[in-house]
């Protein structure tokens, strides 16, 4: 079932439950005053024909005369018992059969008073001090008026009811129309960029305040991020295809000139040197690649535990400073002593931390002619900052924002050689672990700063 229906349908229900009942209220009140009116109408009815025969000659006979002719049997029927129990007046048209009539008498004797129903004919008894002594008096009749009074409630109050249900079904109906049909539209436009698969159309925001504005923000927002992602893969798969493409085209030269060619030992050592250095290229892109996938998972989805960042940061330099790489590391601490280790403990994934320090330090020693960078550590409140410094050849201004694109290669690039992934993973890493990296740079320095949440 459709909202708009269900809405319609719950809301018409518990409006109608509660009309129904405030009727049935309504009914239940009036029908009770109706009944006490004429229970009271029986009381003075009763009384009258007391005061007739207890304080004038007429006799009974002439009274039953008297309300013999009454139409439609407007007038109650009476019946009258002296304090000893005979009989002293009664309609002819009486009802009641006389062993009703002297339980009734009982009743009256004992209680003052009495009402009650029998059938559709209401009763009411009592006692009447008279001049001749004290009489048990009974009337009971039919409440020709009031029945007919109620009947026609009824039938007013049932007509209205449906009709004051018709006009809520309608007019809910129209007012979820016209509240859902932002939300009609809004799916009619989600329908058409699903199936032109155009990233490029937005939702209307209308006035950027309600909830189905924000749900249409917010679902802009997705169309944003979805769009990234998808140019973002576009450029991963032709950077990538590009990266390997000249590595491997190398080898298949390289290959092909030793295969066609009758050359000397050392002709073939360096065709080998060749194919082992993008080999190792090809290792290095490889590795960085299935990093980045490890990186694009939450931090929530990896194994954490608490590390020690100058522990992270000897690791990295260890497995950085190769004799082949002739790389050069210093650590600095830049307060004396760090008197609590929560100051440089975080929660984290050992394995990526080191990863990208590995490579802010490969990066910082490639690019100078020293190849030798510095890392200082500091804290600062909740924060612990780690510094990499370097003197080389530095990053051209224009060029800062775009360093932590992935496969984006800078005008130094022919300086040292490189795939374009590292700081792009570093970045990624840093960020997963709640943590930030900026970079500032002129010639001849160059400082990336890492700040991570620490234990404080």
């Amino acid at each position: 079932m459709k909202i708009q229906n269900k809405l319609t349908l719950i809301f018409s229900c518990v409006f109608g439950v509660i009309l129904l009942f405030l009727i049935i209220g309504v009914y239940r009140y009036y029908s009770n005053k109706v009944h006490d009116d004429y229970f009271d109408r029986l009381h003075l009815q009763a009384a009258v024909k007391v005061d007739l025969i207890d304080g004038s000659t007429v006799d009974k006979d002439v009274l039953h005369l008297l309300y013999a002719n009454t139409p439609v049997r407007m007038e109650p029927w009476v019946t009258i018992y002296n304090d000893s129990g005979k009989l002293v007046y009664r309609d002819s048209s009486a009802v009641l059969t006389l062993k009703q009539q002297m339980r009734i008498y009982a009743e009256i004797k004992a209680a003052g008073k009495y009402e009650a129903w029998f059938g559709k004919n209401q009763l009411y008894g009592m006692l009447i001090q008279g001049q001749r002594g004290l009489y048990v008096v009974s009337a009971m009749g039919y409440d020709v008026r009031g029945m007919s009074q109620l009947e026609t409630l009824r039938m007013v109050l049932g007509v209205a009811y449906l009709g004051v249900m018709l006009l809520v079904i309608l007019t809910v109906r129209l007012f979820t129309k016209q509240a859902f049909n932002p939300i009609s539209r809004m799916t009619k436009k989600v329908s058409d960029i699903t199936d032109l698969h155009q990233l490029d159309i937005r939702l209307d925001e209308g006035n950027r305040k309600d909830e189905l504005a924000h749900l249409a923000i917010t679902f802009n927002n997705m169309l944003s991020q979805l769009r990234s992602s998808f140019d973002a893969q576009k450029q991963l798969v032709y950077n990538m295809s590009h990266e390997l493409r000249t590595p491997l085209s190398a080898i298949v030269t390289e290959l092909e000139l030793v295969n066609d060619s009758s050359g000397s030992k050392e002709d073939y050592r360096q065709a080998v040197k060749k194919v082992l250095s993008d080999s190792h290229r090809l290792v290095k892109l490889s590795n960085d690649l299935l990093d980045m996938a490890k990186a694009n998972y939450g931090l929530s989805e990896i194994a954490t535990r608490v590390v020690r960042i100058d522990e992270i940061l000897l690791e990295a330099c260890r497995m950085e400073q190769d004799p082949d790489k002739g790389y050069k590391v210093q650590i600095v601490f830049d307060k004396e002593e760090l008197p609590d280790d929560r100051l440089i403990s975080l929660h984290g994934n050992e394995y990526l931390l080191i990863v990208a320090f590995r490579n802010l330090i490969d990066n910082a020693c490639k690019y100078s002619s020293d190849h030798f960078c510095e890392l200082h550590i500091s804290s600062e409140a909740s924060e612990v900052i780690i510094s990499v410094v370097d003197h080389g050849i530095g990053i051209k201004q224009e060029e800062l924002e775009s360093i932590f694109n992935p496969f984006f290669r800078g005008q130094n690039q022919s300086f040292a050689e490189g795939n374009g992934i590292g700081l792009s993973l570093t970045k990624r890493i840093i960020e997963m672990h709640g943590g930030s990296i900026t970079v500032n740079s002129v010639p001849g320095y160059t400082v990336f700063t890492v700040r991570l949440h620490n234990l404080i």
